[in-house]
């Protein structure tokens, strides 16, 4: 004999009201197939469930006999959904991401704080800061590495990391014998912003930031996106100034140090540092797991992260 779960749930409301129009508002369908779905029943059971009377309704014996084992059995189809819907919440991989312009010691620590994480994660470089934020509002990410340019609505941030500007240049150019310029001194100078290119939000933010500080010759140094190779040739052959973040140990940090580059610091007190954040879409702050969380641990984690 087969009994259908869905009827089991019919009878247990009924019994508990002992009226079949209540019943069925409760179950949200109305009274016929209700009342049909219990004769089903019935049938299947080889007994009457209830005495029907045109004011009363009351469990017969065999109903008495069977309402303490149907709620067990609803109890345990719940329980098995429960634990289907845990499995499945706790193999689904929290998906981090991250710009490719992030300094790559940021991206290697930040990949080895989402490889400690207590639940399963995926880790990706996803390219540019505006292409993790895609990402981050179309559901693709749960939490995403990005510089912080503009407010975003669509966003909520926690900043994990500070770098102070700098300046790259050949070995023998005039401002390589300093420890710290200032951005007003690059007035005159060609500067490179390439970084910044694939992003047009952030390369508009920076240009109009150089303008304010009289900077306004800004030039373009490679043809593709990325081309930090290229970047350096041009910076070499051409006496461009490159402007990136100081960060010594990252990719570009090594790329441009000595003997042919120096990397300067740009002073403080005439330029913010870039600040790069741990972002989640704001429609999907509610979890779980909760992005605000996943990024406070991976914060600490990575430990606060200053560079200048």
């Amino acid at each position: 004999m087969e009994i259908d779960f869905t009827r089991l749930k019919y009878f247990v409301a009924v019994a508990d009201e002992l009226h079949f129009k209540r019943a069925a508002d409760r179950l949200r369908i109305t009274p016929p197939p209700l009342s049909k779905q219990i004769k089903l029943l019935e049938r299947e059971l080889g007994g009457p469930l209830f005495e029907r009377h045109y004011h009363e309704v009351r469990l017969t014996p065999l109903g008495q006999a069977l309402l303490g084992p149907a709620r067990a059995i609803l109890r345990q189809v719940d329980g098995l959904k429960d634990i289907a819907a845990g499995v499945l919440e706790d193999g689904t991989p929290i998906r981090v991401g991250a710009t490719a312009y992030a300094p790559s010691d940021l991206l290697e620590d930040l990949e080895t704080a989402v490889g400690g994480l207590a639940a399963p994660a995926t880790f990706e470089v996803a390219g540019s800061a505006a292409e993790v934020t895609a990402k981050l509002v179309s559901g693709h990410l749960e939490l995403g590495l990005i510089h912080l340019a503009v407010e975003d609505q669509r966003l909520r941030a926690r900043t994990v990391a500070e770098y102070q500007g700098a300046i790259a240049v050949r070995a023998d150019d005039p401002l390589a014998c300093r420890d710290l310029v200032h951005i007003e001194e690059l007035r005159d100078r060609e500067v490179v912003i390439d970084f910044a290119r694939p992003n047009p939000v952030i390369l508009a933010a920076l240009t109009r930031r150089l303008a304010k500080r009289g900077v306004r010759n800004i030039v373009r140094a490679v043809s593709g996106r990325g081309g930090e190779l290229e970047m350096a040739a041009q910076v070499f052959n051409r006496r461009l100034v490159a402007l990136v973040s100081y960060a010594p140990a990252s990719f570009i940090g090594r790329m441009f140090s000595p003997p042919e580059f120096k990397l300067v610091r740009i002073d403080e007190d005439g330029w913010e540092p870039s600040r790069l954040a741990l972002a989640w879409a704001a429609d999907r702050a509610a979890g779980p797991p909760r992005p605000a969380d996943l990024a406070e641990d991976l914060s600490a984690k990575l430990g606060p992260i200053r560079r200048g």
